[in-house]
């Protein structure tokens, strides 16, 4: 299947393929609605796929206020405006700190929290001050190449990285500072402790962003979780072994 057609609800942009219950798909920093290419076509034909472009990013508007909370509730937005009562969420990186503020300020709405690529917290964790320097120094193809050598493992099929470098290299200066307001603000810990709810978490071994460990730890604070590593990816295990990401995604959601 091609890439679905960009449509807009609101203030948010979102691609949506397929019927059935619902899978939301939330992107990282690096990242918009196009990311989830090999999931939109893996999972059509049983769920209706829905991935959205965050606040600032693709085709939304810039949310009012840069913080993970308000990005949740536009989340929960537009699962209401699309009609959808309940959905199962998977968030990556920078969208693995906004899902679980969805299930946590929107009780009932999430069934199932998949967080992939992600940490309780980013906090001072990444020197986003020099990844924000990319912009005054790199076209946006250098600065996507840049990006998609840092989220692929070593070794990584050319076509892989060239697919991440187009979409990487989309973002504009404002989303990204967005998103990095969001990610220095957030820490996830005290809500994930809390959150009583069926939980996958899925990591690249050898992710530099977000290593196995802090996998890990989401897993200790979340109690009700199952975690996958796979070998040979690295920060976009979605799109560098697809095939086993979307049959681990898809044995937890048939749970």
């Amino acid at each position: 299947m091609t890439l679905p057609e960009l449509s807009r609800s609101g203030p948010i942009a979102y691609r949506e393929a397929g019927r059935g219950p619902a899978l939301m798909l939330m992107h990282g920093i690096g990242g918009s609605s196009k990311t989830w290419e090999e999931q939109y076509r893996a999972f059509s034909g049983s769920h209706r796929v829905i991935g959205w472009d965050a606040p600032g990013f693709g085709g939304s508007d810039p949310a009012p206020e840069q913080t993970a909370d308000r990005w949740a509730d536009e989340a929960a937005g537009l699962l209401d405006r699309l009609g959808i009562e309940t959905a199962c969420l998977l968030g990556h990186s920078m969208g693995g700190i906004i899902a679980p503020r969805v299930a946590s300020r929107h009780p009932g709405r999430i069934d199932k929290l998949i967080l992939s690529g992600t940490r309780a917290g980013f906090v001072g964790a990444l020197g986003f001050e020099e990844r924000q320097r990319e912009f005054d120094t790199l076209t946006p193809e250098e600065r996507g190449r840049t990006r998609a050598a840092t989220m692929a493992a070593p070794g990584a099929p050319a076509d892989v990285l060239a697919r991440l470098a187009s979409i990487a290299g989309e973002v504009t200066r404002e989303a990204f500072a967005g998103g990095v307001a969001v990610l220095n603000g957030t820490d996830n810990r005290d809500i994930l402790r809390a959150l009583d709810l069926p939980a996958l978490v899925l990591c690249g071994k050898q992710d530099g962003i977000a290593p196995p460990e802090r996998g890990e730890e989401i897993a200790t604070l979340l109690g009700d979780v199952r975690i996958t590593h796979f070998e040979g990816a690295g920060h976009a295990a979605y799109a560098e072994k697809p095939g086993e990401y979307n049959a681990r995604l898809a044995e937890f959601l048939a749970e």
